[in-house]
């Protein structure tokens, strides 16, 4: 009788040996493919930015500039523009527009701006913003007004690295597009319009802005900006806006560092709202108003702290006449608090800087 020997069981141990083998060297592989995609894109990455430097150096044609670019991989591509872009010729990426005008990887991002997924969307928007060609321009104000809000925004940041004013005056007149920002959101934003862009954010504010956070906002931006032609527009606020209004307006004509302000600041120094006071007094310190000095006095006795606290400040930044009058407070007051206040800045001050 023929006798059939069962195969040999394979032991449990030797099957998981194999599988756990399988995998290791499944993941060595995968570790070593990256490796050498990562040294592949670094060294795509070091021509491409040693063409485009050259072509700004004059030392290349834009036409083998642009062929170096159009070969690259997309990674390569845009991790070169923004090397360029944080480096100290800030021109560099303006200059590069006529070379890149063409280039695949912007015509692609183009495409993409167009995607099913917002978030893709977002990050087309963002990388167009370094490809400062006209084509990207076109593509980068559809995206401002289509949205939705978290794509208008990358489009509008993009946008302000360009200068381009004509999209800032569409944020300003359509605040809805980014109705759900901050307002330190918005002000970073309208900032990043540079210089260029206060005029259009004055005037807007002329007019009236219906989005309070955008007012706001460019109270702050105003302020910070130093525009001075804004000043009628802030002392109108600071005398008969909202509290809101009325604070970032004080704080705006402080950093304006005008002393023709110092009239509106004095009258906002009797406002019934203590931020507005507290900021009024902080502004005067700042515009080193030296007919200020009796005013802020009278302040050290008012009932909220900062009020206190940012009008003996103010008062030690003008010079012999506030500190006379501090010492006179320190000396003479039958307040305790405004004492202390007094003796603080005369002794040097904790130097806080906040509220």
């Amino acid at each position: 009788m023929l006798v059939v020997t069962p195969p040999l069981a394979v032991p449990a141990q030797l099957t998981a040996l194999v599988v756990l083998m399988a995998i290791v060297a499944a993941l060595y592989l995968t570790r070593a493919f990256g490796r050498r995609r990562r040294r592949h894109e670094r060294r795509e990455g070091r021509l491409l930015l040693r063409a485009l430097r050259g072509y700004l150096r004059g030392e290349r044609s834009a036409a083998g500039a642009a062929k170096v670019a159009a070969r690259a991989d997309a990674g390569a591509f845009w991790a070169a523009l923004e090397r360029l872009s944080m480096g100290p010729d800030r021109s560099a990426l303006r200059r590069l527009a006529p070379v890149l005008e063409r280039n695949p990887h912007g015509r692609l991002e183009r495409q993409r701006l167009r995607d099913d997924s917002p978030w893709r969307r977002e990050l087309a928007a963002r990388r167009l913003g370094l490809l400062r060609t006209r084509a990207s321009r076109r593509a980068l104000r559809r995206a401002l007004r289509r949205g939705p809000e978290m794509v208008a925004l990358a489009a509008g940041m993009a946008l302000a690295r360009m200068r381009d004013r004509a999209a800032l005056r569409w944020l300003l007149s359509h605040p809805e597009i980014l109705a759900r920002r901050s307002r330190r959101a918005l002000a970073g934003l309208l900032t990043s319009f540079g210089r260029v862009g206060l005029p259009d954010v004055a005037a807007a504010l002329e007019r009236g802005l219906a989005h309070p956070l955008l007012e706001l906002a460019a109270l702050d931006v105003l302020g910070q900006g130093r525009y001075r032609g804004a000043r009628d527009r802030l002392e109108q606020l600071l005398a008969s806006g909202t509290m809101e209004q009325k604070v970032a307006a004080a704080r705006a004509l402080g950093l304006l560092q005008s002393v023709e302000c110092a009239t509106s600041l004095l009258a906002a120094l009797r406002d019934e709202a203590w931020p507005v006071r507290a900021q009024a007094a902080r502004a005067l310190g700042r515009v080193r108003a030296p007919i200020a000095v009796t005013a802020l006095a009278g302040r050290l006795t008012d009932p909220s702290w900062w009020v206190r606290r940012h009008a003996a400040y103010a008062l030690g930044a003008l010079g012999t006449d506030g500190q006379e009058a501090l010492r006179r407070v320190a000396q003479t007051s039958p307040d305790p608090y405004a004492r202390d206040m007094a003796r603080e800045v005369l002794d040097g001050g904790l130097h806080l800087d906040v509220a």
